[in-house]
């Protein structure tokens, strides 16, 4: 997140309060909003309800991004802070933007194949409705083109060199002005480790729970030369609970055969 968090808990909220204004309208207004709307007021006051809902939670899970953002800036509960030169900054902008590139195009060929199999099939045992199957393979198709050149997009603009700084604890991290946590309801910290160079890369992974299961999330930090140590101290601080515990496992199956 490159924007102020701040920003979301007031909008979130603002929708919220929107709903529960007219949440609250109903015992005085009730019966003229039904004179007006009939019975679409009832669908009004569930699409009321559910947004009072979600906005308060967005609001709740946008405010905790910004004290974990506060939290960095101010180096509370902060692990390791470092800068990363110009050049060090290009090198590692190149090899994050090409590694990103390559992961999301795999990733739309791979759906592109099974939109093809599934409405291709469709197409092929019902003759009839195969204009109509194919193109909606098609808008599909182009919808999920949209969303990759936008998501390369927004990459770049990430990648730009605006602080150059790291900053890393225990909740989150801040990378070149980006915001990223992972101590929020249904996230998660999966792995933390070094990857030699040249550039060399911290990649912090966490996850968090989406509709179809668990989102990882590869988060590149560039590690200049005078930085690797402090990149170490975060390898070991961030190890998740998960990789601990396999950690233990290896090393008492390797006390044992001992």
């Amino acid at each position: 997140m490159q924007s102020d968090p701040r920003k979301g808990v007031w909008i979130s909220a603002g929708f919220a309060a929107l709903a529960a204004a007219w949440l609250l309208a109903q015992p005085s207004f009730g019966d003229a909003l039904f004179e007006r709307l009939s019975y679409a007021v009832y669908a009004a006051d569930l699409v009321a309800v559910l947004v009072l809902l979600a906005g308060l939670a967005v609001a709740l899970l946008f405010r905790r991004y910004s004290a974990v953002k506060a939290d960095l800036l101010a180096g509370r509960h902060t692990i390791a802070r470092w800068t990363a030169d110009p050049a060090s900054f290009r090198s590692f902008a190149a090899v994050a933007d090409a590694r990103d590139e390559g992961d999301k195009r795999m990733m739309l060929l791979v759906v592109f194949g099974f939109i093809v199999v599934i409405f291709g099939a469709f197409a092929v045992f019902d003759p009839e409705v195969a204009p109509f199957m194919l193109t909606v393979a098609a808008g599909l198709m182009a919808v999920m083109v949209v969303a990759f050149l936008l998501g390369g997009r927004v990459r770049r603009k990430q990648l730009e060199p605006r602080s150059r700084e790291v900053v890393v604890g225990r909740d989150g991290l801040l990378v070149n002005d980006v915001l990223h946590v992972w101590r929020t309801p249904l996230s998660w910290l999966v792995a933390t480790r070094i990857e030699p160079g040249p550039p060399t890369v911290l990649t912090v992974t966490y996850a968090f729970l989406a509709r179809y299961g668990a989102q990882p999330v590869d988060v590149l930090l560039p590690v200049p030369d005078d930085a690797l140590p402090l990149a170490r101290l975060v390898e070991q601080s961030l190890t998740s609970p998960v990789a601990r515990a396999a950690a233990g496992v290896r090393a008492g199956r390797r006390a044992g055969r001992g």
